[in-house]
């Protein structure tokens, strides 16, 4: 978890056309281990797993504020502190959905549990990190 949580911290940057990056590719791998790790040791192995990307996605934030980029005449931080804010509450928020939802659909059918939560999650996560980094 804490690779595909640097991964996608790094990748971000670059872009994918005009309305995607790099990072969007790599973070739904996130979900996919974190429901791996759920059903093959239980939803309390996916909480720890959940909490060391949260803490790899702190530190990667932390380090990206204090790196200063120089443009237009102006000089500003790598990563934006809402954007920071943004990142790790709507990670460990859909995740943590994530694993409850897994666990909760874990006795029907094998596939539902992964699906309903990843598309759960993934809608949260979005809806999250737009509506704090990005709002007014």
């Amino acid at each position: 978890m804490a690779a595909i949580v640097v991964a996608s911290n790094i990748l971000v940057q670059f872009l994918l056309g005009p309305w995607l990056t790099w990072g969007a590719l790599t973070y739904p791998i996130a979900f996919l281990v974190t429901d791996v790790m759920n059903r093959v040791y239980g939803p309390r192995a996916a909480r720890r797993v959940v909490f060391a990307g949260f803490v790899v996605g702190v530190l990667c934030s932390l380090i990206g504020s204090q790196i200063m980029l120089a443009g237009d005449g102006f000089t500003y931080p790598a990563v934006a502190l809402r954007v920071a804010i943004g990142s790790g509450i709507a990670f460990l928020t859909a995740q943590m959905l994530d694993v409850a939802l897994f666990d909760a659909l874990r006795q029907r059918s094998w596939w539902l549990p992964p699906l309903v939560s990843t598309l759960v999650g993934s809608a949260v996560d979005t809806a999250l990190f737009f509506t704090i980094a990005f709002s007014a």
